[in-house]
């Protein structure tokens, strides 16, 4: 991977004017990307397709999901709050996230949101109760969290996790105390970042023919599945990119072959992980016990995902070297050994002072991370949208928010 034609430039620049890591969106990128998944989609208007706003909720990366005309998936308040400062309608809004207190449901309704999805027997009895007080009948999925043979995910894969209840709770609901709940249909998202369409495939099958059998025994309509997100990038050269083209022809076939009538799906990092990319400087240079070591001035306080995951981003020198490449075990600034961003090739010639430009970056990225401790600065933000080069955030220092 390779930093994209025509990027270097700006990506100079902004280094010039801030002296200090931070991340790089190409939205124009962005948008190009949202516009042929809008053409693919166009074939099956039945399919929709949301933005998981948890991946990144940048305003300016809302902004063009917006204009793109994709909804929004909410996980919180303060995601709502920032959706909404973006100037997306709450129509256009879908409302996740396992924690849902009667005060935030209370909330998702004052913002007039339509579309809930209901985690638990409690949040379904309270939303009605809330439903009956505003005069209204909201949208709601079930999510239903199901049992897998193997397999181990960020989402749970086949481990007990918060998302949902089981099939067997969900049989239990009493429906006397959800009258005022209009149900679509249900929720099921178990498994993150696969590149394989045929897993995939297996996985959306299963979950499309478990879930009709659910809806069937509780007499709910098979109106809406919604299957989450759940599509991968590529980190490494040996991956390869998944087509949405491809996907488009197995929910279509899912979704007839099961007689459901819509599905959706919430999607974050395929949709927006390619067009960000983060920009750190070299600290140091070291040889511990026969291993090369970079030092870096951010680490897992601004990207935690490989300390999560064990995957790192693919870096690139930003300057251009003739050097051969080695493998460098690269660490952040944290007094932690779990600040460490993985083994990966550079030129032998990468030295103090030199930056680096770490890719597919445009998720899960800076508030996925962990920015406070040992009080460094927080990153920049910087974006490149329409060919012009704009800085919303500058770097923040520990005076900024230490009392």
């Amino acid at each position: 991977m390779q930093i994209l034609e025509g990027h270097r430039h700006s990506l100079e620049k902004a280094i010039k004017r801030l002296d200090s890591s931070f991340f790089y969106y190409d939205l124009d990128g962005l948008k190009d990307h949202l516009i042929d998944l809008s053409s693919i989609m166009r074939e099956d208007p039945d399919i929709l397709l949301w933005y998981a706003c948890k991946a990144n909720p940048m305003s300016a990366v809302l902004k063009v999901f917006r204009n793109c005309g994709f909804g929004i998936d909410v996980a919180s308040k303060g995601e709502i709050d920032q959706v909404l400062r973006a100037g997306i309608n709450p129509k256009n809004m879908l409302s996740t996230g396992p924690s849902k207190s009667r005060k935030y449901l209370r909330e998702i309704l004052e913002e007039e949101i339509e579309i809930v999805v209901l985690e638990s027997l409690n949040q379904a009895y309270w939303l009605d109760d809330i439903a009956k007080s505003f005069n209204k009948k909201p949208k709601v999925l079930l999510r239903v969290q199901m049992e897998w043979e193997d397999g181990v995910s960020v989402l749970g894969g086949n481990e007990i996790t918060p998302f949902g209840e089981d099939e067997a709770t969900w049989l239990s609901m009493d429906r006397s105390q959800t009258t005022n709940l209009d149900i679509l249909g249900l929720h099921v998202f178990q498994w993150g970042n696969i590149l394989e369409t045929d897993r995939l495939e297996k996985i959306w099958r299963k979950i499309a023919e478990d879930s009709l059998t659910l809806c069937q025994k509780m007499g709910i309509e098979p109106q809406v599945l919604d299957l989450g997100g759940g599509i991968g990038i590529p980190y490494s050269n040996e991956e390869s990119a998944v087509d949405f083209k491809d996907i488009l022809t197995i929910l279509k076939k899912i979704k007839n072959d099961f007689g459901w009538q819509k599905i959706w799906m919430e999607l974050g990092r395929y949709a927006v992980g390619p067009y960000g990319h983060y920009l750190t400087q070299v600290i140091d240079k070291k040889t511990v016990r026969g291993k090369d070591l970079l030092i870096l001035d951010g680490g897992v306080n601004h990207i935690v995902r490989p300390a999560i995951t064990g995957q790192p981003f693919p870096v690139e020198l930003l300057r251009k070297s003739q050097a051969e490449t080695q493998k460098f075990q690269i660490h952040g600034p944290l007094c932690t050994a779990l600040d460490n961003l993985g083994t990966l090739d550079l030129p032998k010639d990468t030295a103090p002072g030199d930056w680096l430009c770490f890719h597919q970056c445009g998720a899960y990225g800076f508030t996925e991370a962990m920015p406070f401790f040992l009080c460094h600065n927080l990153p920049a933000e910087v974006i490149m949208y329409e060919g012009n080069l704009m800085i919303p955030r500058t770097p923040r220092k520990a005076e900024d928010w230490l009392v």
